[in-house]
Protein backbone atom coordinates (compact mmCIF):
# COMPACT_ATOMS: atom_id res chain seq x y z
CA UNK A 1 0.00 0.00 0.00
CA UNK A 2 1.29 3.37 -0.99
CA UNK A 3 0.16 6.22 1.27
CA UNK A 4 1.18 9.73 0.52
CA UNK A 5 2.26 12.05 3.29
CA UNK A 6 -0.84 14.16 2.71
CA UNK A 7 -3.15 11.21 3.34
CA UNK A 8 -1.38 10.27 6.56
CA UNK A 9 -1.46 13.89 7.75
CA UNK A 10 -5.17 14.10 6.95
CA UNK A 11 -5.92 10.94 8.94
CA UNK A 12 -3.91 12.27 11.90
CA UNK A 13 -5.68 15.65 11.78
CA UNK A 14 -9.09 13.99 11.61
CA UNK A 15 -8.17 11.83 14.60
CA UNK A 16 -7.01 14.84 16.59
CA UNK A 17 -10.17 16.71 15.64
CA UNK A 18 -12.32 13.84 16.90
CA UNK A 19 -10.42 13.75 20.18
CA UNK A 20 -10.85 17.51 20.66
CA UNK A 21 -14.54 17.24 19.78
CA UNK A 22 -15.00 14.45 22.35
CA UNK A 23 -13.26 16.56 25.01
CA UNK A 24 -15.46 19.60 24.26
CA UNK A 25 -18.65 17.50 24.34
CA UNK A 26 -17.68 15.82 27.62
CA UNK A 27 -16.75 19.18 29.13
CA UNK A 28 -20.09 20.66 28.06
CA UNK A 29 -21.83 17.64 29.58
CA UNK A 30 -20.14 18.26 32.94
CA UNK A 31 -21.00 21.97 32.83
CA UNK A 32 -24.68 21.21 32.16
CA UNK A 33 -25.07 18.16 34.40
CA UNK A 34 -23.61 19.82 37.48
CA UNK A 35 -25.12 23.22 36.71
CA UNK A 36 -21.78 25.00 36.93
CA UNK A 37 -22.23 28.74 37.55
CA UNK A 38 -21.50 31.30 34.87
CA UNK A 39 -17.99 32.01 36.21
CA UNK A 40 -17.06 28.35 35.64
CA UNK A 41 -18.44 28.42 32.10
CA UNK A 42 -16.49 31.63 31.41
CA UNK A 43 -13.32 29.97 32.75
CA UNK A 44 -13.86 26.92 30.51
CA UNK A 45 -14.50 29.05 27.42
CA UNK A 46 -11.50 31.21 28.26
CA UNK A 47 -9.29 28.14 28.55
CA UNK A 48 -10.49 26.90 25.16
CA UNK A 49 -9.85 30.33 23.65
CA UNK A 50 -6.33 30.33 25.12
CA UNK A 51 -5.62 26.88 23.70
CA UNK A 52 -6.59 27.82 20.15
CA UNK A 53 -5.10 31.30 20.34
CA UNK A 54 -1.79 31.84 18.55
CA UNK A 55 -0.64 34.03 21.46
CA UNK A 56 1.08 31.98 24.17
CA UNK A 57 3.03 32.62 27.34
CA UNK A 58 5.51 29.95 26.19
CA UNK A 59 5.36 29.74 22.36
CA UNK A 60 5.65 26.25 20.85
CA UNK A 61 7.48 27.52 17.79
CA UNK A 62 10.41 28.65 19.94
CA UNK A 63 10.45 26.08 22.75
CA UNK A 64 9.11 23.04 20.89
CA UNK A 65 7.26 20.53 23.06
CA UNK A 66 8.03 22.56 26.20
CA UNK A 67 5.70 25.22 24.80
CA UNK A 68 2.74 23.03 25.70
CA UNK A 69 3.46 23.39 29.42
CA UNK A 70 1.46 26.62 29.72
CA UNK A 71 -1.44 25.11 27.76
CA UNK A 72 -1.51 22.12 30.08
CA UNK A 73 -1.27 24.42 33.10
CA UNK A 74 -4.30 26.40 31.94
CA UNK A 75 -6.29 23.19 31.43
CA UNK A 76 -5.33 21.82 34.84
CA UNK A 77 -6.10 25.13 36.59
CA UNK A 78 -9.55 25.42 34.99
CA UNK A 79 -10.35 21.75 35.65
CA UNK A 80 -9.38 22.24 39.31
CA UNK A 81 -11.47 25.42 39.53
CA UNK A 82 -14.53 23.75 38.01
CA UNK A 83 -14.14 20.72 40.27
CA UNK A 84 -14.16 23.08 43.27
CA UNK A 85 -17.33 24.75 41.95
CA UNK A 86 -18.99 21.34 41.50
CA UNK A 87 -17.94 20.29 45.02
CA UNK A 88 -19.34 23.52 46.47
CA UNK A 89 -22.59 22.96 44.56
CA UNK A 90 -22.86 19.41 45.89
CA UNK A 91 -22.19 20.60 49.44
CA UNK A 92 -24.88 23.26 49.11
CA UNK A 93 -27.35 20.73 47.75
CA UNK A 94 -26.67 18.17 50.47
CA UNK A 95 -26.85 20.80 53.20
CA UNK A 96 -30.12 22.37 52.04
CA UNK A 97 -32.93 20.03 51.07
CA UNK A 98 -34.77 22.85 49.27
CA UNK A 99 -32.05 23.13 46.62
CA UNK A 100 -32.40 20.64 43.80
CA UNK A 101 -29.36 18.77 42.51
CA UNK A 102 -30.47 18.75 38.91
CA UNK A 103 -33.63 19.49 36.93
CA UNK A 104 -34.15 15.77 36.18
CA UNK A 105 -34.66 14.97 39.88
CA UNK A 106 -37.63 17.24 40.41
CA UNK A 107 -40.65 15.69 42.04
CA UNK A 108 -44.14 16.46 40.93
CA UNK A 109 -46.44 17.62 43.66
CA UNK A 110 -50.06 17.28 43.26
Amino acid sequence: MDHSLGTVALVILIGLGLVVLAMVVSGAFVLVKYRVPLRGVVAAVGALAYLVSPVDAIPEIIFGPFGYIDDGGVLVAVAFYISKLVAARRAAVSGHPGIEASPSRRRRRG
